[in-house]
């Protein structure tokens, strides 16, 4: 009987000064976002890949600092970075890589990271709600503006997790 060869493992690298790399995958409106803000968002902002077989296949930025990303809602952005929070934006999974749970290994590889950090973030979809529940995140509040709505999740850090 043949031996099967070892399933190939998604490694999470941190790819902040080659941010090109992840733009290149996303979907318009989200490449020109970034594009555009990156000189801004480059200050506060870890950008970390999802690599499987020497191929990025997704990623998402780790905010420590207020920026335009989060302008709708500044006083809710201050008071989480002031408390000590990350923001998570941006994840994003190639489309011929979804349902393979990479998603899921990047969030937590981010919490391993930084173990000391809560998290929070927004979603416009309310379809991701599902899959930010499963990782740890719960609903803090819904945030209505002028560009629509969005709904604010937090997720406590390890040391206060029970």
């Amino acid at each position: 009987m043949a031996e099967e060869s070892p399933k190939p493992t998604a490694e999470i690298i941190d790819i902040s000064d080659a941010p090109e790399l992840f733009f290149e995958m996303l979907p318009d409106d989200w490449k020109l976002e970034l594009e555009s803000n990156w000189e801004e968002f480059r200050l506060s902002v870890k950008l970390y890949g999802i690599k499987l077989n020497e191929e990025l296949i997704g990623g998402g930025l780790v905010f420590s600092a207020n920026t335009s990303e989060t302008d709708s809602y500044r006083p809710i952005a201050e008071y989480y970075f002031d408390n000590g929070y990350l923001y998570i934006g941006y994840l994003w999974i190639a489309e011929n890589f979804r349902g393979r749970n990479l998603g899921d290994l990047w969030l937590k590889s981010i919490f391993e990271m930084y173990p000391n950090n809560p998290f929070w973030l927004s979603i416009e979809d309310a379809g991701l709600a599902k899959f930010y529940l499963k990782n740890g995140f719960t609903l803090e509040r819904e945030v209505i503006f002028s560009g629509g709505k969005d709904w604010i999740y937090i997720r406590k850090s390890a040391s206060e997790v029970i």
